[in-house]
């Protein structure tokens, strides 16, 4: 397997890979980041990368196939009895829930990337041209599922990354937006280690790139603009909740992770001097 997937990308930079709109090669990852409710525990999801030499989608499996059942009728009618389903029974661990929010596009030829999450309740995309990298390479060299990786270093919009990357699988690629390296990213780090990814698989594929489902339900913004409103409903949630549906953020209460009522006075996410957002350049 690790020889085909080397030859895979040695044809794709020759270009005699097959047609856009089908991924060469499919890498699970899985992505650690800090929970914003307590600062401390290290919440996981479980992203997919479907790449070929001109354009890929990074993004989580299971919140696709919600958000593939939701774009349609007959979908949400499933959904919606798979739900039901799932209470009635008593398995609430059978409930069909996203595991993590956002998706990332990126088209090579096209000198773009599109990036698609949440902040809050609301839904929202940006465009995002391809970063200048500037890395610095190592001599450091490690083991990653049977390829042999090296080290390199770079900031990225307000942190600092440690990534691993395969000379041996040779695309500019990698988990979330991190690429721009002679090889895939298979490990990356931010200093002080709260945000993760880790390669857990790498097979060949003919997969289709498929578009974003329910597009249509994003609303375009800038990628300071997300931040910032990411960071609105993490310091005020309760009133960001009672802004949209008109209600008074004196009697609304919620849950914390426990069960226990939590009122309108209490701050339900740490401040971001404790945790802050993957990228911090948007102060």
């Amino acid at each position: 397997m690790k020889r085909i997937i080397t030859s895979i990308f040695v044809c794709c930079a020759l270009g005699v890979a097959s047609a856009r709109n089908h991924a060469e090669i499919e890498v699970s990852y899985v992505a650690h980041t800090p929970s914003h409710r307590d600062g401390k525990t290290d919440l996981t999801n479980q992203y997919i990368l479907l790449a070929n030499s001109s354009e890929s989608k990074f993004y989580s499996p299971m919140t696709e196939y919600i958000d593939s059942l939701n774009s349609t009728p007959e979908g949400k009618a499933k959904y919606q009895e798979m739900t039901r389903n799932a209470y009635l029974g008593g398995k609430l661990d059978k409930l069909p829930r996203k595991d993590g929010s956002c998706y990332v596009v990126k088209s090579f030829p096209e000198n773009k990337f599109l990036c698609y999450d949440n902040a809050g309740l609301e839904r929202y995309f940006y465009e995002e041209e391809p970063e200048e990298w500037h890395w610095t390479v190592s001599d450091a060299t490690k083991e990653i599922l049977g390829y042999e990786c090296v080290e390199a270093t770079a900031d990225f919009h307000g942190r600092k990354w440690n990534v691993w990357f395969s000379p041996e699988i040779p695309v500019q690629n990698g988990p979330w937006k991190l690429d721009g390296l002679p090889g895939l990213i298979l490990e990356a780090e931010s200093e002080g280690g709260q945000y993760r990814f880790v390669a857990t698989g790498l097979q060949q594929t003919d997969k289709l790139i498929t578009p974003v489902y329910l597009t249509d339900e994003y609303e375009k913004t800038s990628r300071m603009d997300f931040l910032k409103a990411k960071r609105s409903f993490i310091d005020n949630p309760l009133g960001e909740i009672n802004s949209r549906f008109g209600g008074d953020a004196t009697t609304i209460s919620t849950q914390d992770e426990n069960g226990n009522a939590i009122s309108s006075n209490e701050r339900i996410y740490v401040t971001r001097e404790l945790v802050d957002f993957i990228e911090t350049d948007y102060k």
